[in-house]
């Protein structure tokens, strides 16, 4: 006959002695598990800009009554980072 126990049900020896099953009364089977290819694709890639721009334009100084002085400057700084991973 198969009854669940309540949780609160306290056995004693010769009851415990009489409890099992599980695992049709034998040893564990022992299966053994597929062979799995595994292929690792990580990787780390760090990238780093470090950009610094210092300009100075000391266009007419010291310089007392003149006229006509041009002075156009015109900085540009670009960076890219790119992983391309296929």
């Amino acid at each position: 006959m198969i009854a669940d126990l309540s949780v609160a049900q306290e056995l004693d020896r010769r009851e415990m002695s009489a409890v099992h099953g599980g695992n049709l009364g034998l040893l564990p089977v022992f299966v053994p598990a597929p062979k799995v290819n595994m292929t690792s694709t990580s990787f780390t890639a760090e990238q780093v800009i470090g950009q610094t721009n210092d300009i100075v334009n000391n266009t007419g100084n010291d310089v007392a009554l003149v006229t006509g002085i041009c002075s156009t400057v015109n900085p540009k700084q670009t960076a890219n980072n790119a992983i391309n991973y296929y």
